[in-house]
């Protein structure tokens, strides 16, 4: 399986080698367009739905921030390949797969292409949603880190909790993980069938972790491990619907 790939980069001498390298050390990946600016971005991303995304930072017209910010539910991975070793927290917080500083070492180009094979396996395909079932669905979700993605498996997850801009994710195992990723990111990429929001800080694994709910001093979700997680009142009939 070959994956559609796109290179946006102002620089034409940058572009070019990058899809040489691809072409001679990425057998999994296929450059289908290249692009000097955010406009021209767009309208190849609109033409070819790219699964994975090379992508400059720093571009006169807008740069590669100010182009991920248009799509707010992407079907792409984003490796940034850049110059600039400033802007590595924001490109993860941005949800980049990987980052590559420039020039390009074949090494880190074959590693961001392992990453991004490896997660292709796992994301859920818009094209597949209509033949699948409940049981069909991922048994794991990627969780964003500064040397890739963790793959976690649902059932290990109690819950997940708003903190500012980040998301705390409770493990049974009583580890806690931090990811740049918003809750409202996690809540459009995890199962409804297993997953439920109860609150706007909280998600909760309801298939698997749910031991009951409590209305004694306000309504909680009681977690497996004990926990009391709040159930926001707007919230609590859909969710007694859901549990029934």
């Amino acid at each position: 399986m070959k994956l559609n790939t796109i290179i946006i980069d102002d620089e034409a001498n940058a572009r070019e080698n990058l899809q040489i390298l691809i072409n001679d050390y990425c057998p999994s990946l296929n450059v289908v367009g290249m692009a000097s600016n955010v406009n021209q971005a767009k309208i190849l991303i609109n033409q070819f739905n790219p699964e994975v995304v090379f992508l400059d930072i720093a571009m006169p017209g807008g740069d590669g921030f100010s182009l991920l910010d248009q799509y707010d539910d992407r079907k792409f991975s984003v490796v940034f390949t850049t110059a600039h070793s400033e802007y590595a927290l924001k490109a993860y917080k941005a949800d980049a797969i990987d980052y590559i500083q420039k020039p390009i070492d074949i090494d880190e180009l074959q590693k961001a292409q392992e990453k991004v094979m490896k997660l292709s396996n796992l994301v859920w395909d818009d094209k597949h949603k209509n033949q699948a079932t409940t049981e069909d669905e991922i048994a794991k979700i990627a969780i964003p880190t500064r040397s890739g993605y963790m793959f976690i498996e649902n059932k290990d997850i109690l819950y997940f909790k708003a903190s500012e801009n980040y998301t705390e994710i409770f493990l049974t195992s009583g580890k806690r993980i931090i990811s740049s990723k918003t809750i409202k990111r996690y809540e459009e990429k995890v199962s409804p069938h297993i997953f439920y929001r109860v609150h706007k800080s909280f998600i909760i694994n309801k298939h698997n972790h749910l031991k009951e709910l409590s209305r004694q001093m306000g309504n909680f979700a009681v977690m497996t491990n004990g926990e009391h997680i709040p159930i926001a009142r707007r919230r609590l009939t859909d969710f007694m619907k859901e549990i029934a």
